[in-house]
Order: C-alpha cells, then sequence, then structure tokens
C-alpha cells in the first residue's frame, strides 16, 4: 500500500491491499477501497462511496469528482477530468473516458464504455455491453438497452427506452 502523506484521507476510510492514493487526493468518511485501487492525484470521493478492486481512477492526470454513496465497480478506469455525482452505480469492467458526467442516480451497468465528452443525465441506465462515441448527451430518465451503440455527437432527450442491440445514429 502507498499512501502520499499530502493526501487528505478520513480515519473511517478502509484500504485494500495494494492500494495507490496520490497527493492532493481527498477522501471523506465511510468510503472502501478495493485492493489494487490506484487514486491518481486531485481526486474527491465523498462520504459513503465504494470503489471495487484494481480500479483506476484519474487516469491521464486531472481532477475527478465522485459524489456521495456512488459503487464503483471491479476493474473500472475513470479518467481525468469527469465527474460522477451522487447515488451513481458503475459495473464491472467499465471505462469513462475524459470529460463526462455520471447524473445523480444513474446506473452504468458492466462492460460498457463511455468515450469522452459524454454526458449522461439523472437517473438514467445504460445497460452492459453498450458503447457511447464521444461527444454525445444522454437525457434523464433513459434507458439504452443492452448491446447499444449511440454514435458520436447524438442527443437523446429525456425519457427514451432504446431497444436492446441498437444502434443510435440520429437524436431522439
Amino acid at each position: 500500500m502507498s499512501i502520499s502523506k499530502f493526501a487528505k484521507i478520513d480515519p473511517s476510510v478502509k484500504i485494500g491491499e495494494n492500494a495507490i492514493i496520490e497527493d492532493g487526493v481527498e477522501i471523506e468518511r465511510n468510503v472502501v477501497i478495493g485492493h489494487n485501487a490506484i487514486i491518481h492525484s486531485n481526486i474527491t470521493i465523498r462520504e459513503g462511496t465504494s470503489i471495487s478492486d484494481n480500479v483506476i481512477i484519474g487516469k491521464d492526470n486531472g481532477k475527478v469528482i465522485i459524489g456521495k454513496d456512488v459503487s464503483i465497480g471491479a476493474n473500472c478506469v475513470i479518467y481525468a477530468d469527469t465527474v460522477l455525482e451522487d447515488g451513481v452505480t458503475i459495473g464491472d469492467f467499465v471505462s469513462i473516458r475524459e470529460k463526462s458526467k455520471i447524473g445523480s442516480f444513474s446506473k452504468i451497468e458492466g462492460k460498457v464504455t463511455l468515450e469522452s465528452n459524454v454526458v449522461v443525465g439523472r437517473h438514467s441506465r445504460i445497460e452492459n455491453d453498450s458503447y457511447v462515441c464521444k461527444n454525445s448527451l444522454i437525457g434523464n430518465y433513459v434507458i439504452v438497452g443492452m448491446k447499444s451503440l449511440v454514435l458520436a455527437g447524438i442527443r437523446i432527450t429525456d425519457g427514451k427506452v432504446i431497444n436492446p442491440r441498437s444502434t443510435i445514429s440520429d437524436d431522439l
């Protein structure tokens, strides 16, 4: 385990074996960090969050804010300049590229990739094995069915339901 002396970590935080926490990290109370996790510089993790094993947060060096009561599954990579709002759930093997934002109480299921500059609204769900290309906007209360593809720059408005195995090439 390697924890920077310049990290601010509440005494209640539980940190797994071989975890790395770099300078400028702030971790609030009742957070759990899994084994082999890497938390890069300038990351804020709010209270009650759970980060599973083998997760990398802040890849490519930039600010990341993780809200309260967020759950991040195993083997995920969350790149720089990303925000996960309160109550977000991230499944296993998810990649969230830089400059993305996930709205409160949204769920990103397993094996999903969000390219750079993707915004997912509040209370939305992106199901397993889906891929969202860069510069896309997914509104509030949207469901993207499993194994779907959302092409670059697409806008999906609030409340839409995308069938599984869909390719979205036009705004909805």
